[in-house]
């Protein structure tokens, strides 16, 4: 994802002037006031007569190649500490392994935690003591493993509680949220050793009245305890919080103590606190079961910006083994927990392919030297998850318990290694693809350069090529793809660099299986900009809205063009990742913004799966920003990131998109235009290029390779008022049964269609609807779409009744019942076979 990290002394700003953290902080301050409908410009925003439009499908005109279901992929990236911690990863205390991390990282507000908490002189962060007289506080790092140890960042160690004497209670605590709207049971890992009797863990309300307990011995040499707490009840106090809105979530609030009395002193290390009910004991179910809802197909990893910096060896072998890490990106103390086997894992758990991404940081400077990965490091890492265990990183991978190798077929190199913000970074293409003379490449070193730890301290003029990473990998598997960082055409385009094409100049089809493309729409730099374009445009902020969500189509004309130019180079087989998808744009002062959580943004990520439909000879992978997790806690922060509530409308239309494929169907694009009602689409930042006259409603369509169903996409992108609109399916079609899906923004006067989610019992934003009806005649169907709508038909033609997907994609709510009617419209003669057709297909979408 675009960013600017944050250093260790102080922030960075990028191209527009703003740091990453100001950037957000700013949208948040926007959002919230959308959220209570204040705006500024919105006169001409009133509701006027619908629009009407004709979209045209043409079956006639299909793709050779069939539309993938990797089109509906999630980016899974360590974003601070809730995004994996507890939200993928059950683990729900933060700073597991008692890292002290330097001052100068707290003075900038580095790190998010759920609560206000003071730097303890002695405690690591956000740990507090629980001590009155008599008791002192030390932070001790003379231990083995996770118990102890200096790092570059920061020491590993281990708090000791003394106690003085008969009547004295000590210890420490920690603030803490749980889902115990899904469970009271908690199984904690702790390790203990020291002179008192006994330790008491408890997890009690933020007033200390205690829930559950446990004692657990204590002996001169590290113990290990695992006890399951279980809550008598729940604390009655829900969390609430938000980057954007405060946001009533369903999470109880807590404290988990460790306490001891009378005379002496205990050591506390290595903390896991899990939900009784984690899948495979490691994973958020709430997160696996929304994952399989939406029916996405793979999972990215390690990041996003986290790419640049992570070293694979940081998170394998056994967790008590493993080396927590600064989150340089986007803050936060990562414990390494989720690792390698872990994301494999949780792929296997929910049926997603995996695609990891390697980082281009061969030359950091001294301090960062342990986020090296060179070549050969990047083969280590195939042949971790591919090798037999007649190889040495085979036989490592099954003495960490492995034995049978993962298989690991889609690779990457590289994160937006052309932006500024990126850890190794560089603003020349050919630097990245092959790199340069002097650059250190498997076993060539230049002199004074003779291993590993010197190459740490590589100048910038000293790189090594995406080139030597792909062959050293594939000298390891042949029967991978690995796939380098592309620029988005339009910023490429905009900043003057012939970024993609010298990838493709420089290298080959040998080496170069892809390219990996992010589409974030940001819109102009800032609210200043924006007022600046409504000026010169005669325009207000709904106008602005609308073009930013509508230029979703100039990206498939893009990626296409990208198609066209790497098949023009001798790429045969060549493919696009649009492998990081997201709208997050500036706006004006109090105006709407058409963020992921609002229907405006799922307007925008339909117009861009529409897209990738459409072009899919070129697109063939697509993840959206970021996995849809269940409970990721909001944190109390003013700046990042936006809300993640599940009931996104973002999220649902990936669902909505993807049910059809969960069946035997092979799908292949056929022809589709769009007439009618439309707009001017001006020059707004550096990636919405001037197009005059792009349709309000944008379509996309496939057929199974029967010929016989037909799946067609819908969105109004007026966020004005609804549309009107014709389709015309053809005569084939005629008579034929035809499942409707619609998701409409809830909101009847404005902010229309802006408001975000604010439950998470059901959809607060959005509404979906339902209803079964009949192709006209003459072969065309007249439906209504609401202002930032989508709609999903899918058309059956030798069923002789009504056939349904059965799946609608929305998430029915943390209740887990849906209870959306499918209303019939179609002949009464064909209703029978719609309810058994229907009755019979429930867990079971498609044929």
């Amino acid at each position: 994802m675009d960013s600017d990290p944050s250093t260790d002394e102080s922030e960075s700003t990028d191209r527009n002037g703003l740091s990453r953290r100001q950037y957000l902080a700013t949208q948040s301050m926007l959002v919230a006031g959308a959220a209570v409908g204040a705006g500024s410009g919105t006169a001409s925003a009133e509701t006027s007569d619908p629009i009407q439009s004709t979209v045209t499908v043409d079956t006639d005109d299909a793709s050779e190649m069939d539309v993938p279901d990797t089109l509906f992929g999630r980016l899974n990236e360590h974003y601070g500490d809730a995004t994996i911690y507890p939200g993928v990863y059950s683990l729900h205390v933060m700073n597991p392994t008692f890292w002290r991390v330097p001052d100068s990282w707290f003075d900038a507000g580095n790190i998010d935690t759920f609560y206000e908490v003071e730097r303890d002189a002695d405690l690591p962060y956000p740990w507090e003591r629980i001590a009155g007289d008599g008791v002192t506080v030390s932070h001790r790092t003379d231990g083995e493993r996770v118990a102890g140890g200096e790092t570059p960042h920061g020491s590993v160690g281990y708090p000791r509680i003394s106690l003085d004497g008969a009547g004295t209670t000590g210890g420490l605590k920690q603030r803490i949220v749980l889902p115990d709207q899904r469970t009271l049971g908690y199984d904690l890992g702790v390790s203990v050793r020291g002179s008192v009797d006994s330790v008491t863990v408890a997890l009690t309300t933020l007033e200390g009245d205690v829930l559950a307990e446990s004692s657990l011995g204590v002996s001169e040499e590290w113990t290990r305890h695992e006890p399951t707490l279980e809550l008598e009840e729940r604390s009655g106090d829900q969390y609430v919080g938000g980057a954007v809105a405060n946001v009533e979530t369903p999470y109880g609030q807590y404290t988990l103590t460790f306490t001891a009395e009378g005379d002496g002193h205990f050591d506390i290390d290595f903390v896991e606190l899990a939900a009784d009910d984690a899948v495979n004991g490691k994973f958020n179910p709430y997160t696996v079961e929304l994952l399989e809802e939406q029916n996405g197909t793979w999972l990215k990893w390690p990041g996003g910006n986290v790419t640049s910096q992570y070293n694979w060896r940081d998170g394998i072998g056994p967790l008590e083994e493993r080396t927590p890490r600064f989150n340089h990106a986007w803050q936060g103390m990562q414990p390494n927990f989720f690792g390698t086997a872990e994301y494999l894992e949780l792929c296997e758990v929910a049926d997603l392919v995996p695609e990891i991404t390697v980082g281009w940081w061969d030359n950091p400077p001294k301090w960062a030297a342990e986020r090296q990965i060179l070549p050969e490091d990047a083969a280590d890492w195939v042949a971790y998850a591919n090798g037999s265990t007649d190889t040495e990183m085979g036989a490592l991978r099954a003495e960490h318990g492995h034995e049978e190798p993962w298989n690991v077929e889609h690779w990457g190199v590289g994160n937006e290694v052309w932006g500024s913000w990126q850890w190794g970074h560089t603003p020349d293409p050919s630097m990245y693809a092959v790199g340069n003379d002097s650059a250190v490449a498997g076993d060539q070193t230049p002199e004074g350069k003779s291993d590993k730890d010197e190459r740490a301290g590589l100048n910038d003029d000293e790189r090594v090529g995406f080139d030597e990473y792909s062959k050293a990998m594939r000298e390891v598997d042949d029967s991978i793809t690995v796939i380098a960082s592309g620029w988005d055409p339009a910023e490429a385009e905009h900043n003057d660099n012939p970024w993609n094409e010298t990838l493709l100049e420089e290298l080959d089809p040998e080496i170069l299986d892809g390219l990996n493309i992010h589409r974030y729409q940001w819109g102009l730099s800032d609210a200043s900009a924006v007022e600046d374009w409504k000026t010169e445009n005669n325009a207000d902020d709904w106008d602005y809205n609308e073009v930013l969500v509508m230029a979703a189509t100039q990206l498939g004309e893009q990626l296409a063009g990208l198609g066209d130019l790497a098949e023009e180079k001798g790429y045969e087989d060549f493919y696009v990742n649009l492998s990081e998808l997201g709208i997050f744009p500036t706006v004006a002062s109090g105006a709407p913004y058409p963020g992921p959580g609002t229907m405006p943004g799922a307007a925008y990520v339909a117009g861009a799966l529409n897209a990738a439909i459409r072009e899919n000879d070129t697109v063939r992978w697509l993840s959206q920003t970021w996995v849809p997790t269940k409970s990721w806690v909001p944190v109390k922060t003013n700046d990042y990131p936006p809300d993640p509530n599940p009931l996104r409308p973002d999220g649902s239309v990936t669902g909505l998109y993807s049910a059809v494929f969960e069946g035997k169907a092979e799908w292949h694009s056929v022809g589709v235009t769009a007439s009618g009602a439309s707009r001017d689409l001006p020059n707004t930042g550096p990636r919405i290029n001037p197009m005059e006259d792009v349709p309000y409603v944008d379509a996309a369509a496939m057929q199974d390779r029967r010929g016989k169903d037909l799946a067609v996409f819908l969105t109004n992108r007026n966020l004005r008022t609804k549309g009107e609109v014709t389709v015309e399916l053809g005569k084939r079609y005629a008579g034929s049964a035809v499942e409707i899906v619609t998701l409409e923004p809830s909101a009847s006067e404005r902010p229309l269609p802006h408001d975000i989610a604010t439950s998470w019992e059901e959809p607060s934003n959005y509404t979906v609807g339902h209803v079964v009806r009949e192709v006209s005649a003459d072969g065309t169907l007249s439906l209504t779409l609401g202002p930032a709508s989508i709609a999903r038909l899918f058309v059956n033609n030798d069923k002789g009744r009504a056939d349904v997907v059965g799946d609608n994609g929305v998430w029915p709510g943390l209740d887990g019942e849906e209870a959306i009617p499918i209303e019939d419209d179609s002949d009464p003669g064909r209703r029978r076979g719609h309810e058994e057709g229907e009755s019979s297909r429930r867990g079971n979408p498609t044929r």
